[in-house]
């Protein structure tokens, strides 16, 4: 027979599942009917905190779910995809327009402004910032700025790989070689060939996306994200990039960090829910049973 019951006190719930096993002989004396419930001591009871994985072993589940982030896609998804395709495709038909635009309204000041927007995109800095953060968690034994770094470190890594896989099949000329916004797939694999999309731009947005979810404060939002669209702004104001492989590495940069930040905050959720959560065994009048315990 199982008899269940729950009782609310506080912030605790407490279920007892009590199970009845007649044939078990617990005492030599009798257990009376107003027997109260006798739980086993603490030592006894099973936590059932998951044991925490190690950075690499994150890293790459982060990266199944990237790759398997499309198979799982709900109808919104894809409706939300279907207009980014076509944003992408007006992004195109706008290159021409913006790159004149831009190059028509330069300054010496706005060359010396906008540097700090490379510097900001360039791997190189974002890999120091993500892997200063990561030591300096870990020396200082602070799991928060540990996470930050890990979870940066995933996010240059993967975006730079994804652009990169994009940038040498399409093989889109850049601005400056003067062949024009639609001159596509030469895969002569040379740096004038590789402008489609934005490395620069994936990576300041993946990195923008990271922090202001780990920040959580919506000025710090507001200016990371200011960060990542200056970034975009100068790839197109040095003649690197077309407007629309601005767009598409800040969408791929942005997709990528959250899909990170999100997967983090499983995890967190998870491993939250699980370490209030106990199974102890008890006895009562009815026999003997098991009690959860689940703190919240």
């Amino acid at each position: 027979m199982l008899v269940r019951k729950i009782k609310i006190q506080g912030t605790i719930l407490s279920a007892c599942l009590i199970f009845n096993f007649s044939s078990i002989n617990l005492f030599s004396q009798n257990i009376t009917s107003d027997y109260k419930t006798e739980r086993i001591p603490l030592h006894l009871q099973t936590d059932l905190t998951p044991a925490p994985q190690n950075d690499l072993s994150i890293f790459l589940d982060d990266g199944l779910t990237l790759t398997k982030a499309p198979f799982n896609f709900s109808s919104t998804d894809w409706l939300k995809t279907g207009a980014f395709v076509l944003a992408t495709g007006l992004a195109f038909s706008l290159d021409p327009k913006i790159k004149n635009s831009v190059n028509n309204n330069q300054s010496p000041a706005m060359d010396n402004i906008t540097g700090f927007g490379e510097k900001y995109g360039s791997i190189s800095y974002a890999g120091v910032l993500a892997g200063g953060m990561y030591l300096t968690g870990k020396i200082l034994g602070d799991q928060e700025i540990s996470t930050t770094g890990r979870m940066l470190v995933e996010s240059i890594l993967y975006s730079g790989l994804a652009v990169s896989v994009i940038k040498y099949s399409v093989g889109r000329a850049r601005p400056y070689a003067n062949e024009g916004s639609a001159d596509f797939f030469d895969h002569t694999f040379t740096e004038e060939n590789v402008s489609f999309p934005s490395g620069h731009t994936a990576i300041a947005f993946s990195v923008s996306t990271i922090l202001a979810r780990r920040i959580n404060n919506t000025y710090a939002t507001i200016a990371l994200y200011g960060l990542a669209g200056f970034t975009g702004y100068q790839r197109i104001y040095d003649n690197k990039h077309w407007f629309s492989d601005v767009f598409v590495g800040a969408a791929i940069g942005y997709f990528i960090g959250s899909s990170i930040a999100d997967s983090e905050e499983n995890r967190s959720n998870e491993n939250k829910f699980l370490s209030n959560l106990n199974i102890m065994p008890s006895v009562s009048s009815s026999g003997l049973g098991l009690s959860l315990h689940l703190d919240f």
